[in-house]
């Protein structure tokens, strides 16, 4: 964290001709920032640090279009990441004006090993609709689907997961079944379907595939039984998630993994007269299990919330649980 802090106080700084050589250590930063625990310099909590980070990368890029993509989706997963989901909104706003997914996602790629860009406007969309604006988080669906999902290689299936997944999720909460269906085939199509070909060879991360697409299926098949639906239930209750799929799924998708494994738990076990009723039993524990680990993930020992956003929708599964469990 200190090489950029003493970039930035450098008196050479004036002096290099290509600022771009350093571009990837902005990047480089905020996923660290992300994914691992670090300690700012110079005293600074790691909101000042980090806003101020991106602040820097944003005025370092001006007038060089994809590394300006890059700053600005910098910028926005910064002010997400620290609860400030609106502001980071208007961000992304700007980076659209700018970002052009067949001329820059590929560059991106090259120079960033991931087109960032990409996945920060594909999760603004279930941003949009978790704050009442649908129409628009819709609307920047089919965007996801049609402009920007056709520049992704085939082979990019840890891609095609992260900008699914939030697109998928904005569908299904629309309560309708074509928008389920919908959901159900492009996710099948796109990622669970290539993830299950590429078996072994799949990245770790692909096997959050499978509770995802549990959830799909139980939304667009009516409350019927589906073809592999005991295969189902037998994964969700003997499943061995890694540890890091919690924070990941969190920092990635504004969910806990626990709390998506909780609903596709609970779908299952709304799957009346298709499934036993010991299996209903040992999914409803199992949903209990994973709200548990879920509270202990989304809140501290001091009652202060991690992420609204993901308990929002813990809150929503719980009582979706408390409903199943009342009696009529």
């Amino acid at each position: 964290m200190d090489a950029l802090d003493i970039f930035e106080i450098a008196p050479a700084k004036k002096q290099l001709s290509d600022r771009s050589v350093i571009f990837p250590g902005y990047s480089v930063m905020n996923v660290i920032a992300k994914v691992m625990a670090y300690t700012p310099p110079n005293n600074m909590s790691q909101e000042d640090f980090e806003k101020t980070l991106s602040e820097n990368f944003v005025k370092e890029t001006h007038y060089q279009q994809y590394h300006q993509c890059r700053a600005l989706a910098f910028q926005a997963d910064v002010m997400k990441r620290h609860g400030k989901y609106e502001d980071a909104l208007s961000v992304i706003d700007e980076m659209k004006s700018i970002y052009d997914p067949q001329l820059h996602s590929r560059v991106l790629v090259k120079e960033y090993v991931t087109d960032h860009c990409l996945d920060l406007i594909a999760a603004s969309a279930f941003w949009l609709h978790h704050y009442g604006r649908n129409d628009e988080a819709l609307r920047l669906c089919d965007q996801v689907v049609d402009t920007m999902l056709p520049v992704i290689e085939a082979t990019e299936l840890v891609t095609k997961l992260t900008i699914l997944t939030p697109v998928c999720r904005t569908l299904v909460n629309q309560r309708q079944l074509s928008a389920s269906k919908k959901a159900h085939e492009l996710f099948r199509t796109h990622v669970s379907d290539p993830a299950a070909l590429a078996g072994g060879k799949a990245h770790p991360s692909m096997s959050m595939c499978v509770p995802i697409m549990i959830i799909l299926k139980c939304c667009s098949s009516e409350g019927d039984a589906y073809a592999d639906l005991s295969t189902d239930v037998a994964y969700m209750l003997n499943r061995n998630d890694p540890v890091w799929v919690e924070t990941t799924c969190l920092t990635y998708f504004d969910a806990a993994w626990s709390t998506m494994c909780a609903e596709a738990c609970l779908c299952l076990a709304k799957m009346t007269g298709c499934i036993s009723h010991d299996e209903s039993s040992a999914l409803i524990k199992e949903v209990l299990k994973c709200l548990e680990e879920s509270a202990n993930t989304l809140e501290k020992e001091d009652g202060t919330i991690v992420n609204s956003m993901a308990h929002s929708y813990y809150s929503e599964i719980l009582s979706e649980l408390e409903n199943l469990s009342s009696p009529v």
